[in-house]
């Protein structure tokens, strides 16, 4: 393996990390119902919220792990 492999492999297992801690982070979707959920000033406002924030942060780290994954996947093959 060379530097670029091991660059790619480094940085998807810090992605990972990252993306395992960001879902821990987030509060449980249980204690929300759907009728409640979508009409409160929270359900309107959820972007600005910290759960909003990290489910964003979800899905990003989540495309760029799955990114990282196919790029270090085909680096090592070549």
């Amino acid at each position: 393996m060379g530097w670029i492999d091991w660059t790619l492999s480094i940085i998807t297992v810090i992605i990972g990390i990252a993306l395992t801690v960001v879902v821990m982070l987030q509060n449980s979707k249980d204690s929300q119902s759907v009728v409640t959920g979508a009409n409160t000033f929270y359900g309107s406002n959820k972007s600005k919220t910290l759960d909003g924030k990290l489910s964003k942060y979800t899905v990003i780290l989540a495309l760029v792990f799955c990114l990282l994954c196919v790029l270090t996947t085909v680096a090592i093959m070549h």
